[in-house]
């Protein structure tokens, strides 16, 4: 019976810790609500959609996912490094390049100058967007929440 006194503090404690812990989802959901939070902060810092992504990427590498399951963390890495990689679509894509484009066009006889600029910068936000989709379908796998701001609620 001693014994039993003895182990019952240890089996509480163990309980308590146990209870304490975040599970996965709660996790991951606190990461999607700073990724929503970190998104939403991004457009009051430029208007600028480089400067955006950049601002995104910068933020998103400063989070800490260490605790969160392995599948996610590399998906989220993936999404980090696809707002990484439209940084300089996104600087092309403007209005200078636009004209470059033209006079190239024109000066070549060859249409397929025309919108490079911004066919690239739209595939790099596909990207971000297929990124983004993935670590939410890792996400809900484990029962988080996505973030309605991002999902559009």
């Amino acid at each position: 019976m001693k014994k039993l006194f003895r182990l019952l503090p240890l089996v509480c404690l163990a309980l308590l810790l146990t209870a304490c812990t975040k599970s996965n989802a709660d996790k991951i959901t606190s990461v999607l609500n700073q990724c929503a939070k970190t998104s939403h902060t991004a457009g009051s810092v430029s208007r600028d959609p480089a400067a955006q992504a950049q601002f995104v990427a910068d933020e998103f590498q400063k989070m800490d996912v260490r605790s969160c399951p392995a599948d996610f963390r590399v998906a989220f890495q993936r999404h980090v490094f696809a707002w990484q990689q439209a940084v300089p679509y996104l600087q092309q894509d403007n209005v200078g390049t636009t004209i470059l484009e033209g006079l190239a066009a024109g000066l070549a006889e060859d249409p397929r100058y025309l919108g490079a600029a911004s066919g690239q910068a739209a595939g790099a936000v596909q990207e971000i967007n297929a990124s983004y989709l993935d670590l939410t379908v890792i996400a809900a796998a484990y029962g988080a929440s996505i973030p309605s701001s991002v999902v559009g609620r």
